[in-house]
C-alpha cells in the first residue's frame, strides 16, 4: 500500500525552513532537525533555535486557527458534526463544499473512537492537533480532487472501475495484483456498485492510499490522452484480463465480444484459491497472444454480493477455477482445472476458420511418451 501525505501542510513547511537555514558544520554536511555544533560557538545556535521557535509559532497559530473554524459553536471542543464537517471538508478543512455527507458513520465513529482520548465525546485542541499530525484532512482544493478523479476516469463514465484503478497503481509504481484489487474495492466500494464513485475516491486519499501529488504527476504523464464520454462501466484493455464486479460489467464485455466477432474467456475464481492464482499467468500469456479473437474477464465470487450471485446463480460454478467460453452469447467450452493445454486448444476449437488463429499454439498437448 502506497504511504503517502505523511505529513500536514505545516510540517511539511516547518521540515523545508529548518532544514534550509540550520549552519552547516565543518565538511559541509548538514544536520537536520537538530542543532548542529559549530566552529563559532553559540551565535550560530541562537539564530537557528529563534527560527525554529518562529516556525513552531506559526505552525501552532495555524492549527488554532483550523481548530476554531471547526468548532462552529465556539465552545473550545469539536463534536461528532463538527468532525464530520471538517473531515469531508477541502483546503485542509477550510473550504465546506459539499452540500451531502459522503464520510461513512462507520468511519466517522471509529476516527472518534480513535482520537477522543478521554472519551468525553467530543475532541479538544491536543485531540485535534494529532489528527492533523496524521493526516486525516484533504489538503487539496476541491477543484484538484474533482480534476484527479476525472483523470483517472478514462472512459469517462463518471465512475472508476477496476481497470483504470488498477491502471494508475501501475502507472505511480506500486502494480497491484487482481487479488489486492478485489481487496481496495471491497473496501472503497461501499455500495458494492462495483465502481468507485467520486465520494468513494475521497476515502482513499484520507486513508492516505493515494497521494494528490502522485496522482497530478500522473495526470500529466497521460495529459493528451483521448478521452469520451460514454455510459459503458467496463474498460477492457486489448490483450488483457479485465476484473469485473457487477453484472453490468459482464453483460458490457459479451455485448462487446459478439459485436466484435470475438470469444468472451470468462475465467471465475476465488480470492484463496491457489489453483487459480497458479492459472493466472498462463491465461494472461493466452489473452495476449489471441488478443485479435478473445476478451477476456475474471471475477472473484467473494469480491462482492453482485459477484456471488453471478458465481453462485448465474453460472452455477461449482469449483474453482472455472473458465467458460462464448460465441455470440452461447457457451461453446467449459472447463474446470488448471490445465493451460486443454483451454488453449478449447479456445482454439472455437475459433475455427477463423483466420486471425495464431498458426502456433502457446501450450501444445504433451505427447505420451512411446510404449
Amino acid at each position: 500500500q502506497t504511504s503517502c501525505l505523511q505529513f500536514s501542510t505545516m510540517q511539511s513547511l516547518l521540515k523545508r525552513q529548518v532544514h534550509r537555514t540550520l549552519p552547516v558544520p565543518f565538511g559541509g554536511r548538514r544536520c537536520p532537525n537538530k542543532v548542529c555544533r559549530s566552529t563559532n560557538g553559540t551565535q550560530n545556535g541562537v539564530a537557528t533555535k529563534a527560527i525554529i521557535d518562529e516556525v513552531d509559532t506559526a505552525k501552532l497559530q495555524e492549527l488554532e486557527r483550523r481548530f476554531k473554524m471547526a468548532d462552529s459553536d465556539g465552545n473550545g471542543s469539536i463534536d461528532r458534526n463538527e468532525l464530520r464537517i471538517v473531515l469531508e471538508s477541502t483546503d485542509g478543512g477550510d473550504a465546506v463544499m459539499f452540500t451531502e455527507h459522503w464520510l461513512p458513520d462507520e468511519e466517522l465513529d471509529l476516527i472518534m473512537d480513535k482520537y477522543d482520548k478521554d472519551k468525553n465525546g467530543v475532541i479538544d485542541f491536543e485531540e485535534f492537533k494529532q489528527i492533523v499530525y496524521d493526516g486525516l484532512l484533504l489538503d487539496g482544493k476541491l477543484s484538484e480532487y474533482e480534476a484527479a478523479f476525472n483523470a483517472v476516469d478514462s472512459s469517462g463514465n463518471g465512475t472508476i472501475g477496476a481497470t483504470e484503478l488498477a491502471q494508475l497503481f501501475s502507472m505511480l509504481g506500486n502494480p497491484v495484483s487482481f487479488e489486492k484489487l478485489v481487496d481496495i474495492m471491497q473496501e472503497y466500494d461501499k455500495d458494492e456498485s462495483g465502481q468507485i464513485e467520486f465520494n468513494e475516491f475521497l476515502l482513499m486519499f484520507r486513508d492516505q492510499l493515494i497521494d494528490l501529488k502522485a496522482v497530478q504527476e500522473y495526470m500529466g504523464a497521460t495529459k493528451g490522452a483521448a478521452r469520451q464520454s460514454t455510459d459503458k462501466v467496463l474498460d477492457a484493455p486489448e490483450g488483457d484480463i479485465a476484473l469485473i464486479f457487477s453484472e453490468k460489467e459482464f453483460d458490457e464485455a459479451l455485448e462487446g465480444a459478439a459485436a466484435s466477432g470475438k470469444l468472451l474467456v470468462l475465467f471465475s475464481a476465488l480470492t484463496w484459491c491457489r489453483p487459480c492464482k497458479g492459472l493466472q499467468r498462463p491465461a494472461q500469456k493466452m489473452a495476449d497472444a489471441y488478443k485479435d479473437t478473445t476478451v477476456w474477464i475474471k471475477l472473484f465470487g467473494n469480491a462482492n454480493e453482485q459477484t456471488k450471485n453471478m458465481f453462485k446463480n448465474r453460472f452455477q460454478i461449482r469449483s474453482t477455477p472455472s473458465l467458460i467460453v462464448f460465441k455470440g452469447k452461447e457457451i461453446v467450452y467449459t472447463q474446470t482445472g488448471t490445465s493451460k493445454e486443454k483451454l488453449e486448444n478449447g479456445i482454439r476449437a472455437a475459433l475455427a476458420g477463423n483466420s486471425k488463429l495464431p498458426a502456433e499454439m502457446l501450450y501444445p498437448p504433451v505427447e505420451a511418451p512411446p510404449a
